[in-house]
């Protein structure tokens, strides 16, 4: 009884802890996305984004937005720099490591780099102790099914925005337009529109439209 009791408060600071770190990353998130302009240009988003962390250079949730934000202009390999330079310094595990870990295998799959990427989705396995980003990898890596990962996501709107972001982007990678569409569009159905994934698959959606 007493080892039932330990494992449940376990299991609700380690809840409690996943709440907490949602809940500081939405704050902060709006926080900076209020100070952008909503009307502005992705380049000029970027170039707000870049001089705020020139005032700001041990900001790291601004490395996370330069990542995104140049990922959705497509300059992958700014993407790249940018979340490289947010991941070569280990901090405590949080949501945007997290996320950022994923984009990058992303990115490499979307460029072509099919090898790389599977090594880089291999390396963040190893690192992730999170059993959410864990399965998304292990989805992406062809080592999880479908079934699994939907029944893990529940009704979450964060796992719903995260998983379908990253796997809508895989599947565009393998040039899948219609698999990347159709999770693009149920990653919008978590209306967390103040997440970065959020707007990622906003721009995504365009870019799939054009001819």
């Amino acid at each position: 009884m007493a080892q039932y009791d330990r494992g449940l408060k376990e299991f609700n600071r380690a809840v409690q802890k996943i709440r907490e770190e949602r809940k500081e990353r939405r704050t902060r998130e709006t926080a900076l996305k209020a100070g952008l302009d909503e009307e502005a240009t992705l380049k000029q988003k970027r170039d707000d984004l870049k001089k705020l962390y020139e005032m700001n250079p041990n900001n790291r949730v601004l490395l996370v937005n330069l990542s995104f934000y140049s990922a959705m202009d497509e300059d992958w390999e700014q993407a790249l720099a940018y979340l490289r330079r947010f991941l070569e310094k280990v901090g405590r595990p949080n949501s945007n490591q997290m996320t950022i870990g994923l984009l990058e295998a992303g990115i490499l799959n979307y460029q072509g780099f099919s090898e790389r990427a599977k090594e880089s989705l291999e390396a963040y396995a190893q690192r992730t102790r999170d059993p959410w980003y864990l399965t998304i990898s292990d989805y992406l890596l062809g080592k999880q099914t479908e079934d699994v990962l939907r029944k893990q996501a529940g009704e979450s709107p964060e796992n719903l925005i995260t998983s379908n972001t990253h796997i809508g982007f895989w599947a565009e990678g393998k040039r899948d337009q219609s698999k990347a569409t159709k999770y693009y569009k149920e990653a919008l159905e978590s209306f967390l529109d103040t997440w970065l994934e959020y707007d990622f698959v906003i721009e995504r959606l365009r870019k799939l439209k054009k001819p």
